[in-house]
């Protein structure tokens, strides 16, 4: 498994990896020859290693004795780079929540949207519209709902919740042509209580201490007053 490993990379690559592992090579070695060099110092490298051992180690590593041989040959940092692509071409949007009050919302269009929104004369924008959601239902069935204005080159938002105790999804939505387009639907999250039953006074040593660790002190609003309900924006 080391030498089909070492033989999948290139003649530049397997260079690279000698010289950042201390290996000195004759500059008239073959690629061959290059990858006999290599392997014999991983498999050296590897005996120092199990001779260093404990009993207990080795107990330990023989439970992984399958998975050694693919690991990767000394370091690779600069030989598999990996370059993510800037858009995975779907339309898709997915939430999040960071807290009762806040949640984080992330989505990406596919180019030929983007290409067909930025080439219309009639495009007049993208919104998130979110909305809260009534009970626990396979059905949905929606209680309240606003929108918020975004951007095609935006691909996330922090969204305030309004209310809590209360299940939210988000939905991506496309002005176009004088109609509206539904992009995407995202999952769907439930926002808990933001507040306690009693007032950090009346909490005893054990419970305070569990206050101030959860960090309900900083949310912005008030931890321990009734949430007000969201206001509705017309469709």
């Amino acid at each position: 498994m080391i030498r089909t490993r070492l033989e999948e990379l290139s003649l530049e690559a397997l260079l690279l990896v000698a010289s950042q592992n201390g290996l000195d090579l004759e500059p008239d070695l073959d690629r061959h020859e290059v990858i006999d060099q290599l392997a014999d110092l991983i498999l050296e490298n590897r005996e120092e290693r199990e001779s260093a051992n404990s009993v207990t180690v080795k107990i330990q590593q023989k439970k992984y004795a399958l998975l050694r041989d693919d690991e990767a040959p000394l370091t690779q940092d600069k030989v598999d780079e990996i370059e993510l692509p800037e858009r995975y071409e779907i339309n898709r949007i997915s939430l999040m929540l960071r807290d009762p009050r806040w949640a984080y919302t992330y989505w990406d269009l596919s180019s030929a949207k983007v290409r067909e929104y930025q080439e219309s004369s009639r495009f007049d924008g993208l919104y998130l519209r979110v909305l809260q959601l009534e009970g626990h239902t396979e059905e949905l069935r929606i209680r309240d709902s606003f929108e918020i204005p975004i951007q095609v080159s935006d691909s996330s938002w922090y969204i305030y919740l309004p209310q809590q105790n209360a299940s939210y999804r988000i939905q991506l939505v496309a002005r176009n042509n004088h109609r509206r387009e539904l992009l995407a639907v995202s999952n769907e999250v439930f926002a808990p209580w933001g507040h306690l039953r009693e007032r950090p006074e009346d909490l005893d040593p054990h419970r305070m201490a569990l206050y101030e660790l959860c960090g309900l002190e900083y949310l912005e609003s008030p931890p321990f007053e009734e949430p007000t309900g969201g206001r509705r924006m017309e469709s």
